[in-house]
């Protein structure tokens, strides 16, 4: 590998790690119920948080207009100290989105003036930057739907937020595995077909893990494997017609979570067996051991009604989880072999 590559194999390294970082970050604003915080859409003025206790008043007072405050935190007694902790986790999540913009920008520019970069694979680093500019567009869309009337996020909204951040990571990781490795070498392409199955049925995963967390049925029917002591209940299916319960139906979203767990760690299972022969063998053994331990701790997270720190841990392993699929579907496609 040429020192360039190196630079830029270090560079998307640095990206795919920021980006892990704003999902888990994400995660820890949405447990803490900190993302209705900031009321305010500021792209390039809204950069400094409060810096003296008169901007802080202004900016807890400002919080107070809107619902969060009036229907839920004012009957907590809320206070300055309080609002300050809830403001530290969005305002993170939104400087983290400003710097994983900058991480883009600011490399492409040095290495493309270099010339380490061709034209096409800055092309790919451009649709990144707009990428990240859309989920920006996407987190404020999401944020504004909880600041009319009713005090929560559409979990509609937070699901496409968060798909998108895990399709992103997934691009700029994948650029990266083609930068150590692009020599196209399909060996068989029944077991790309089966990586590709496990990656459509982990984004379903996502963005049903994605409504759970958004209307917090996580922290109901905290039994398993039975769910208000019934494999089936009827609730399930309460809503017509009958799509309605996939898109509105607490109890169906936790449902729906559980099942595809079932059906996730069944099928990478069953597919570790069968490479156990190919040189990428490695990655389907570990991911055959980190969905297990995916699935264990998911169960306990639900057992416990979802203590933060297990919240933050389960969105931590999917992380893993996604880069392990990607990095499995790469070695099937251009193989092993680095530069």
């Amino acid at each position: 590998m040429k020192a360039s590559e190196k630079y830029i194999v270090s560079w998307l390294n640095i990206c795919c790690f920021a980006i892990s970082l704003m999902i888990i970050v994400g995660g820890i604003t949405r447990l803490t119920q900190s993302g209705l915080s900031i009321v305010e859409w500021k792209p390039l003025t809204g950069i400094l948080p409060p810096l003296n206790e008169k901007q802080w008043e202004e900016s807890f007072n400002q919080y107070k207009l809107f619902p969060e405050y009036q229907k839920v935190n004012q009957f907590k007694f809320m206070n300055l100290d309080e609002y300050k902790n809830i403001y530290f986790w969005e305002y993170l999540h939104r400087i983290l989105g400003r710097v994983i913009g900058l991480l883009f920008i600011i490399p492409l520019i040095y290495f493309y003036i270099k010339k380490y970069l061709d034209d096409n694979f800055a092309k790919k680093i451009l649709f990144a930057i707009i990428l990240v500019g859309i989920q920006g567009v996407i987190g404020w869309y999401m944020v504004i739907s909880g600041l009319v009337d009713n005090p929560h996020v559409s979990h509609l909204r937070l699901a496409l937020h968060l798909v998108l951040a895990f399709l992103l990571l997934a691009y700029v990781y994948w650029i990266k595995l083609s930068v150590i490795n692009d020599s196209e070498n399909i060996t068989d392409t029944q077991h790309l077909k089966h990586i590709n199955c496990i990656l459509f049925i982990f984004i379903i995963q996502i963005i049903f893990g994605a409504f759970v967390a958004g209307t917090k049925a996580g922290r109901l029917w905290n039994t398993f494997p039975l769910i208000d002591g019934q494999l089936f209940p009827f609730e399930l299916i309460s809503m017509k017609p009958l799509y309605l319960n996939f898109i509105n139906n607490m109890m169906m979203f936790q449902f729906m979570h559980r099942i595809i767990a079932i059906i996730l760690v069944a099928y990478c299972i069953y597919f570790f067996f069968k490479t156990t022969n190919e040189r990428y063998s490695k990655y389907t053994g570990l991911l055959f051991m980190v969905i297990v331990n995916q699935f264990i701790i998911g169960v306990i997270t639900l057992l416990t009604k979802v203590q933060i720190n297990l919240g933050v841990l389960h969105q931590c392993i999917a992380i893993i989880l996604m880069l392990l699929i990607i990095q499995i579907k790469h070695s099937i496609i251009y193989g092993n072999t680095v530069k």
